[in-house]
C-alpha cells in the first residue's frame, strides 16, 4: 500500500513537471525576420539599399534579419491599404515620402513609431526634420533618411561652349530667371544655324534641331518642380494654412514671374511639345543626344547619368533665383513607416533608427544625391570627400529650412485642379493670369473637405 502511493505520488510529479514545462513560453529559434520595401529606383540606389541592408543583417545577425522588398512610387499607397486591409501579407517597414507617411496614419495605416525609439534615435535627426514627422501630440509616423533641396539645371558643356555661353559656377551665383530664359533662347537652334535669340526674324521654328531647356511637364513635376520654383522666390509654400485655420493656396506676388516663366518654357518657343507628359528616361535620351542643351533635374540624377551613359560628359548649374536670394526648401523628404500589420514594431522600428545613424545615413545619401537627415553624416568621407557635393555644400551654406505642414486633400488638388489648370497655361490655351485665377476659385473646396 505504501509503495502504491509512492507510485501514484512520482507519476503526479511528472504529469505536473510536464505540465509546467509545457506553460513556458517557447523560445524563438533564430533572428526575427522582417521585411524592408523600398522605392529606391536607380540601379546605385538599389545596390546601396541592398549592401545596408546587408550591413544592418551582420551588425545585428542572430536578432534581426532584414529582407529586401523592391517596391514602386506608382504601387507603395495600393501595397499597404491592401495590406492593412488584408491583416498581414506585407513589409514590416515602408519607404515613403513623408507626406503621404503621414495620410497613412491619419488613414490608420501605420503605428506610432515613438513608443519604440530610444533618446539616442530621436539626436540622429534635427527637431526641424522631426516637425515633418510627427503629429502635434508627439506621434512619429516616419523615420527619415534624406531631406529635399532645390534641383539642379543640368547642362551639356559643349552645347553652351559652341553658343559662346557661360554657365555661372558656384563662385557666380545663380542666373536669374530672365538670364536663364535669354540662353535658352541662345541654346535652341534651327536646321541653319539660327538661334532663336539672335536670329528671331530667320528662326525656323518647324525645324528645331537643338532646343534650349527640356522640362518635364507631367503630373508629377507641373506641380513639384512649381511649387519648388514659388518657395524658392518667397520661401512659403503654395498649400498653406491660413490664421483661421482654413487651408489655400496662395500666390505670392514674389512668386509669380518665375512661376510664369518656369512654365512658359514651351510658349517661349525653347522647350518642344514634347515636355508635355515626358518620362525621365526620354527626358534623359534627349539630353545625352544633345536635342537639349539643359533639362531639370535633382541631385539623384548625377549616379543615374553617369551608370547609364558613362561616356556623356555633363555639368550642373544651380536652381535659378532672385539676385541675392536665399535657398528655401520644405522639411520633408523621405522615411520609412511601420504599418500596424508588422508583428514584430520593435525591430522594424531598430531598422529604420539604424538607416538615420551617421555611416548608414550618409551611404543611403550618397547613392540617392540628397540632402542626409543626420547632419553628422555630411561628415562621412563617402559625401565630404566626393566634389559632386559641391552644389549641395553651396546650398546648405545658403539655405532655409522651411516648415510645410500638409494637408491630406493634397493630391487630389494636384490631380484635379492645379495639373490640368497650368496644363492648359503651358500649351496656350489661356494665359497665366486665368490659371492663377482658376486655381484660386478651386483650391478651398478640396483643400478643406
Amino acid at each position: 500500500m505504501k509503495r502504491r502511493k509512492t507510485a501514484i505520488s512520482v507519476t503526479l510529479l511528472i504529469v505536473l513537471l510536464l505540465g509546467a514545462v509545457a506553460s513556458l513560453p517557447v523560445l524563438a529559434q533564430g533572428p526575427v525576420e522582417i521585411d524592408v520595401y523600398t522605392v529606391a529606383w536607380s540601379a546605385p540606389h538599389q545596390a546601396m539599399m541592398a549592401q545596408l541592408i546587408d550591413q544592418f543583417n551582420q551588425e545585428h545577425e542572430g536578432q534581426i534579419k532584414a529582407n529586401y522588398i523592391q517596391g514602386d512610387w506608382g504601387e507603395g499607397d495600393t501595397y499597404i491599404a491592401a495590406g492593412v486591409a488584408g491583416r498581414g501579407g506585407i513589409a514590416c517597414v515602408i519607404e515613403w515620402w513623408t507626406g503621404g507617411a503621414q495620410a497613412w496614419y491619419n488613414q490608420g495605416f501605420t503605428i506610432d513609431m515613438a513608443a519604440y525609439m530610444t533618446q539616442e534615435d530621436w539626436a540622429t535627426m534635427p527637431d526641424f526634420f522631426w516637425a515633418s514627422r510627427e503629429t502635434p501630440d508627439g506621434k512619429v509616423f516616419s523615420s527619415g533618411t534624406v531631406a529635399y533641396s532645390p534641383g539642379l539645371i543640368y547642362y551639356n558643356p559643349a552645347l553652351l561652349e559652341a553658343a559662346g555661353i557661360k554657365a555661372p559656377t558656384l563662385a557666380d551665383g545663380p542666373w536669374t530667371w530672365d538670364q536663364f530664359l535669354d540662353a535658352a533662347r541662345a541654346l535652341t537652334v534651327d536646321a541653319k544655324g539660327n538661334n532663336l535669340r539672335d536670329n528671331p526674324d530667320a528662326f525656323d521654328k518647324k525645324n528645331v534641331v537643338q532646343w534650349g531647356f527640356l522640362p518635364r511637364y507631367d503630373t508629377e513635376k507641373v506641380w513639384e518642380d512649381t511649387a519648388g520654383v514659388a518657395m524658392q522666390a518667397t520661401g512659403k509654400p503654395i498649400i498653406r494654412q491660413l490664421e483661421d485655420g482654413t487651408w489655400d493656396a496662395v500666390f505670392d506676388e514674389e512668386a509669380l514671374g518665375p512661376m510664369e516663366t518656369f512654365l512658359g518654357m514651351i510658349r517661349a518657343g525653347v522647350s518642344p511639345d514634347l515636355a508635355v507628359g515626358l518620362t525621365r528616361e526620354t527626358q534623359d535620351e534627349a539630353f545625352v543626344q544633345g536635342l537639349a542643351a539643359m533639362v531639370p533635374r535633382g541631385f539623384f540624377n548625377v549616379p543615374v547619368l553617369r551608370s547609364v551613359y558613362p561616356d556623356f560628359k555633363f555639368s550642373v548649374m544651380l536652381q535659378p533665383a532672385p539676385t541675392g536670394s536665399k535657398y528655401y526648401t520644405d522639411n520633408s523628404g523621405q522615411g520609412f513607416a511601420v504599418p500596424v500589420t508588422c508583428e514584430h514594431p520593435a525591430e522594424a522600428v531598430k531598422f529604420a533608427m539604424w538607416m538615420q545613424q551617421a555611416g548608414p545615413n550618409a551611404l543611403d545619401a550618397s547613392a540617392l544625391d540628397l540632402v542626409p537627415v543626420n547632419p553628422a553624416a555630411m561628415d562621412e568621407s563617402v559625401i565630404a570627400d566626393n566634389p559632386d557635393w559641391d552644389p549641395i555644400r553651396y546650398y546648405q551654406s545658403n539655405l532655409e529650412i522651411v516648415t510645410v505642414p500638409f494637408n491630406d486633400h493634397q493630391g487630389e488638388f494636384v490631380e484635379v485642379l492645379w495639373v490640368p489648370t497650368m496644363l492648359r497655361y503651358i500649351q496656350g490655351e489661356i494665359d497665366f493670369q486665368e490659371a492663377v485665377s482658376t486655381i484660386q476659385k478651386g483650391a478651398k473646396d478640396i483643400l478643406n473637405q
